[in-house]
């Protein structure tokens, strides 16, 4: 990922963070890790946000999803409408 798209997705996530007690829905596709070999999946997920753990480096879902922050491609949602 290029530093234009690391700098769109650390905005965004800086959007969801400031309208957390809203709990935005978005849309997230990240890189899942096959637990059993190398590789894995990118998986999209919509749901609400119910919290970003800045230390832990985590999105959690309010459906107790965990993605790590730093395994994020794409994060899309009615917030960002405005944005680009």
């Amino acid at each position: 990922m290029d530093e234009y798209m690391k700098a769109v997705l650390n905005n965004k996530l800086r959007i969801i963070l400031d309208r957390i007690k809203e709990h935005p829905q978005i849309t997230i596709t990240y890189f899942q890790p096959d637990e059993k070999k190398n590789g894995g999946a990118y998986v999209t997920t919509t749901g609400m946000v119910k919290k970003i753990d800045e230390y832990e480096r985590i999105v959690v879902m309010t459906e107790e999803i965990e993605i790590p922050i730093d395994e994020i491609s794409s994060i899309d949602g009615h917030i960002f409408k405005n944005m680009y």
